[in-house]
């Protein structure tokens, strides 16, 4: 008798020791964010989803938090590293008295520890695994903002091959959805584990992958579209497949990372203008009359194909923008994807 309840005491105390050690707590204040925009944020409400919360039973909701005076506190248990992401819905106040709700998303590694929302990077840190992505998450934003996308892409490969085993891998390949090309990102996802390779994060994103690659890639001849404008159609074979190199650049008015772009397009476009070369503007998901004052304020000389929609990012797969193309003399795509000082680098290969 006295070895079964010895037993059993051993029984209790482990289990009260494995609970002790899964436990997690997600915490953090809001209430400095978005400081300096010209408007009010404030933080409503929250709730973490992860493969054990993306599909909710028929009849059910998602279990959501308060967040109080910006303030809020999550916690629970977790037996092994999971990837996950923070839903955040936001009330948006303008100047000018119009309201609006919004969802952010953060993702995070829900892993046992304390973890901690910094409201000024924007990341979550304080457990290992949060860390190391919060680490690779402000290098991704350096990189991006420098235009260093070639160094870009071979850390996010080798941040990949290095994590591959732990979601740390997910958090870098989806962070590149928009970065890297389909067929790239399908590469790096060979790499992870068959683990992380069966989350759903990474099977939604496998399919929305898939789906692009069905749409003109690299090596590929190029689709044609037609555009309804101002009386007139506009076609994409009326400037590519005409014997000169054509730079697409598919962007909107609106879009902060196109405006960017521009400058660096209108600065090859000068250089190699003369050289059997032309830049060609495509305004997606925009309003003709704020393309035509876009275009005017970033002084742009090339032409354009203006009122797309979403006709010419159906015909390619463009899931974000900007989509800069190079297409060669004969219509065949050279590059997709190209951003900041690839555009040159690109092109002094060829003309240099």
């Amino acid at each position: 008798m006295k070895h079964i309840v010895t037993t059993i005491l051993l029984a209790i105390v482990t289990l009260a020791i494995q609970a002790q050690e899964n436990k997690f707590t997600v915490s953090g204040d809001f209430s400095g964010m978005y400081k300096d925009a010209p408007y009010a944020v404030k933080a409503d409400s929250l709730y973490i989803l992860n493969d054990s919360t993306m599909i909710i039973p028929a009849g059910q909701t998602q279990k959501k938090y308060k967040v109080t005076d910006g303030r809020f506190l999550i916690s629970g248990q977790v037996e092994r590293p999971i990837y996950s992401s923070l839903i955040v819905h936001m009330d948006i106040e303008f100047e000018d008295g119009r309201k609006d709700e919004h969802d952010s998303d953060f993702p995070f590694i829900l892993e046992p520890g304390n973890i901690v929302f910094d409201s000024e990077k924007f990341v979550l840190r304080g457990t290992p695994l949060n860390d190391v992505c919060a680490e690779a998450k402000l290098k991704f934003r350096e990189l991006v903002e420098s235009e260093q996308f070639v160094e870009l892409k071979q850390y996010a490969k080798d941040f990949v091959n290095q994590h591959a085993a732990d979601p740390a891998g997910i958090y870098m390949t989806l962070l590149m959805e928009d970065v890297l090309q389909p067929k790239e990102i399908l590469k790096m996802i060979k790499q992870l584990s068959e683990n992380g390779q069966r989350t759903m994060s990474i099977g939604f994103l496998e399919m929305r992958l898939e789906d692009q690659c069905k749409s003109p890639q690299e090596g590929d001849m190029f689709t044609d579209f037609a555009v309804e404008y101002d009386g007139k159609t506009s076609r994409l074979s009326d400037f590519v497949g005409h014997g000169q190199y054509v730079l697409a650049d598919f962007w909107a008015s609106w879009c902060i990372p196109c405006r960017e772009e521009i400058p660096n397009i209108i600065a090859v476009y000068n250089k190699y203008k003369d050289r059997n070369f032309t830049a060609l503007g495509i305004a997606v998901s925009d309003k003709p009359e704020a393309t035509m004052k876009a275009i005017t304020e970033e002084k742009i000389s090339y032409p354009q194909i203006i009122n797309s929609q979403k006709i010419a990012t159906v015909a390619y797969g463009i899931t974000g923008i900007p989509e800069i193309i190079l297409f060669a003399p004969d219509g065949t795509i050279i590059a997709r994807g190209l951003r900041g000082n690839e555009i040159e680098s690109k092109l002094a290969e060829i003309f240099e």
